[in-house]
């Protein structure tokens, strides 16, 4: 695993170059407008309420690094004809849940609905793999409907929902659970 290191290209749905990649030091300012875009856009994402500062995504980006030399995370980067479209991870948890990671993924609202998101989410399960992992568990905004029947349509078994988890748009939805056993 390297920084950088481009792991497939691949053609969407609509035509569209699509590579995933390691993160590298260079990816700061992309990942920034794309952070604070999702931000405007109020989407199915935790972050929101005011914009990231530069100061704020170098400080995640040099601990994703970080966490990937140690090989606790695996983070890659989605690029849409070369522009910086979304990203995923899978990131292992600690002690006695060390056998577990932890998944997440986005993706720009202009290239949502390509097939992205589900060669995404089976590129991230790959990657648990390789890391050893015997469990993925990722969460979803109840309400986010076409994301939580393409994590079922990938494996991810729903373990439940937590009523009311999540303040979204004035409200409060629910959160679903999902794992993923890797035997």
């Amino acid at each position: 695993m390297e920084l950088g290191q481009v792991l497939k290209t691949f053609e969407s749905k609509k035509g569209n170059t699509v590579t995933f990649r390691y993160p590298q030091a260079g990816d700061l300012d992309a990942m920034l407008t794309y952070a604070n875009e999702l931000i405007r856009e109020d989407t199915y994402v935790g972050i929101s309420g005011n914009e990231m500062t530069r100061e704020e995504e170098e400080k995640y980006l040099t601990e994703v690094m970080e966490k990937m030399k140690k090989g606790t995370m695996r983070k890659i980067i989605v690029e849409v004809n070369g522009t910086y479209a979304g990203s995923g991870e899978v990131e292992q948890q600690t002690y006695r849940k060390k056998h577990v990671g932890r998944v997440g993924l986005s993706l720009a609202k202009a290239v949502r609905g390509e097939g992205i998101g589900k060669t995404l989410i089976q590129t991230l399960i790959e990657e648990g793999k390789d890391m050893s992992l015997k469990l993925l568990e990722l969460s979803c905004f109840e309400n986010n409907t076409n994301a939580c029947a393409m994590y079922q349509k990938v494996g991810f078994q729903k373990a439940g929902v937590i009523p009311q988890a999540i303040e979204f748009k004035g409200e409060q939805v629910g959160e679903v659970q999902f794992y993923l056993p890797l035997q």
